[in-house]
This record gives C-alpha cells, structure tokens and sequence, in this order.
C-alpha cells in the first residue's frame, strides 16, 4: 500500500512538472514578439465581476499593445498620428497579442485591476505601421530627387540624347504610388544640366549627395535608360523589336552612401521605333523602380526597426587630440542610445566618427550643444538624418 501511494504521488509530481514544462514552452516568445507587462482598469458599474474582469483584461491586452508600438516609433510620431493608430491598431488588439496570461487581479473600490503578461507580434505591428504609411513619418519625410539621362533610337535609325524622359516619369510615378515625396522633376531639369547628370551617373556619388542636398533631397535616385534596335524587321511586317535597358542607384545626400543598385532590360516590336523604345523602357523603369523602392524601404526599416543607424559625425576645429578623445568617451559612456563609436579618420584638426545610434541625430546634437568640455564646447553647423557637422569653440 505504502509503495503504491508512493507510486500514485510520483506520476501526479511527473504530471505537474509536465503541465508546468508545457506552459512553459507554449508561453515562449517568438523571434519577433515582445513580452510585455501591462496594467488594465475599469470601473465597476454593476454586479456581474465576470463582465468587467473581461474588460480590465481587454484594456490591459490593449497598453501592451500601445507599449510595444511606442517600442517601434518615436512620441513625436505616436502624438501625431496617435488618432490613426488607435483605430487601426489599438482597436484591434487579437491581431497582435498571440496569447497572454493574468498574472494579477483584484477588486479596489469601484474598480477592477488585471496585470497580464501578453505576447506581442512585433512583426504583425511592423507591417500593419507600414501598411498605414508610417514608415516615412519615423524618416522624418525624406525628399527623394530623380535624375535619369535618356537615350532613344530617333526617327529613321538615328540615336540622340532625347527628352521623352520615360524612365525618369516613370521611377516618379512609382515613388508617388509608394508614398514618397518627391522633388519637382521640372525643377531639377532646370538646375541639373546633363554633363553634370552623366557624371553622378559614372559614380561621382559625391556629385549625386551635392546636386540632392541643394534641392533639399535627402535620397538621388540617378541613372540611364537607353533603347537600341533588337534586330531586322520581323518577317513580313514593318514592325521592329526595339530592346531597352535601364540602370539605376539610390543613395543617401548628407554621407553620400549607396543604399542600392538596380538595372533591368525589356523588348518591344512596334512599328515605331521611338514609340517601342518608351514601351521598352517603361516595363524596365518599372521593374528597376520597384527593386530600388524595396530598397530604400528595407533601408530605413532597420534603420527604425533595429532601433539603430550609422550616423557621421564631422567635428572641426580641433586643437588637439585630447580634444577628440574627451568627445569620444562622453559619447561612449554618457550618451544614452550610443551602441558603439567607431573613429574613421583625424587629419588636420578635423575629425570623421560613426555612431551605431538608436535615435535622431537632432538628439545627439542637443546634448552635445549644451555639453560643457574642459576648454571647449562643440557648436552643430549642420544636422541631417544621417550626419552632424559639429565645430569646436574654445572657451577663454
């Protein structure tokens, strides 16, 4: 008797250490969730304590999921579209708490308290963000600057630097389609003359950064579409197969780094030939714009997502190299967002740093304005998403 009882306890142990294991494993986040303690209230109104129990869980399930947005986007953002988010999002929490479990609740006065540990998908929120158009809110509405040189097959075989400008309106038309905000291409053809286009087009990525920032761009996309003659007529028609090719990059103006590289080539027969060289290079303009859409985009989630971006720092005016030692380690150690600094050059009083950052650069130049340095302070004299010119003022 002794040895069954004994037998019966260690099975209900076993059992116990199973649940306990399942739970467990069950209640796992997932590479792309986020655990989050959130507090729910509603006031009592009546007797039935099931009923209001429900909705404190549902108002707690709902701060985990504004919690974990406030994770992804910035106040400011949240602030200002906090109308559209609330309905599209934080109306809807089921789609993003995959389970969650009370780990509080309790009766105070005239109100009802759930504390639940929730599971968010960050993934689902990622996209549903960006769903709603957000991802250039977090950007802080970059500009983006289309510069293509074109060249068509012209009238009767001839070829010529021509102003259809097909692969320019379209890599426009499918900026404007993804939600970017896009400089007037009549404005830039009016500023950018072609040698200088044909330049940024054979890598003068500096050129490119110059020609962008001047029309307060803050990403070029610069290229060439070119059409040519595929071969003879086709058989018994005057119609001529015309193949295109279109090559294209995106980079970034204020640190002048390529973000991406695109080309694409596509056939047309018509029995015009500067008509089927537009055909031709709309399909590969199209087909370019959206590899360097996706891109740009990719770009900036990890920027926003990863909750960290390389940004360059250029401090001039350095006396000395102590100067620059005193700055790094305030952003080494004092800076709060500063994941790593990493020193790229020192030449002639003028100094070059990347910031693995989590955050604007207009942060990092706020704190560094009103930081008091032993003889000196650093004065911003530029601030873009991406860079943060910086001037060192001794003190007397």
């Amino acid at each position: 008797m002794v040895w069954l009882a004994s037998q019966r306890l260690l099975a209900g142990v076993r059992g116990g250490m199973l649940s306990l294991v399942l739970l467990w494993t069950s209640f796992l986040p997932s590479a792309f969730a986020e655990m989050i303690t959130a507090e729910g209230v509603v006031a009592i109104t009546g007797e039935n304590m099931a009923i209001f129990r429900e909705k404190a869980i549902d108002d707690a399930l709902r701060r985990a999921v504004e919690q974990a947005v406030g994770t992804l986007i910035s106040s400011d953002t949240m602030t200002n579209n906090y109308q559209v988010v609330h309905e599209k999002i934080l109306a809807q929490t089921s789609g993003y708490v995959k389970n969650y479990q009370v780990v509080k609740e309790e009766r105070v006065g005239q109100e009802f308290r759930v504390t639940v540990l929730a599971d968010v998908g960050r993934e689902n929120l990622q996209r549903s963000l960006e769903a709603l158009g957000l991802l250039h809110e977090f950007k802080e509405k970059p500009k983006v600057m289309v510069v293509m040189v074109e060249k068509v097959s012209g009238l009767y075989g001839t070829t010529g630097w021509e102003t259809v400008g097909q692969a320019e309106s379209t890599l426009v038309e499918k900026l404007l389609a993804a939600g970017f905000t896009v400089v007037d291409p009549q404005q830039v053809k009016a500023n950018v003359p072609i040698d200088k286009a044909l330049r940024m087009l054979e890598g003068d990525l500096k050129a490119a950064a110059v020609a962008g920032l001047q029309h307060n761009a803050q990403v070029v996309i610069t290229g060439q579409a070119i059409s040519k003659f595929a071969g003879p007529k086709l058989l018994g028609t005057n119609m001529q197969s015309i193949q295109a090719s279109v090559i294209a990059k995106a980079l970034r103006t204020d640190d002048a780094r390529l973000i991406g590289t695109r080309s694409a080539q596509a056939a047309k027969a018509h029995i015009d030939e500067m008509q089927g060289g537009v055909l031709a290079i709309q399909e590969a303009g199209r087909e370019v714009a959206d590899g360097l859409i996706g891109d740009i985009v990719n770009t900036w989630k990890r920027e926003v997502y990863g909750r960290s971006q390389q940004i360059t720092l250029i401090i001039a005016g350095l006396s000395s190299y102590r100067h620059l030692t005193a700055i790094k380690k305030f952003l080494e150690s004092d800076l709060q967002g500063v994941k790593a600094v990493h020193q790229r050059s020192f030449t002639q009083n003028l100094a070059e740093l990347a910031l693995d950052y989590a955050g604007k650069s207009s942060l990092i130049a706020d704190e560094l304005v009103n930081k008091k340095f032993s003889g000196f302070r650093l004065e911003p004299t530029n601030v873009t998403p991406n860079r943060l010119d910086l001037q060192v003022v001794l003190e007397r």
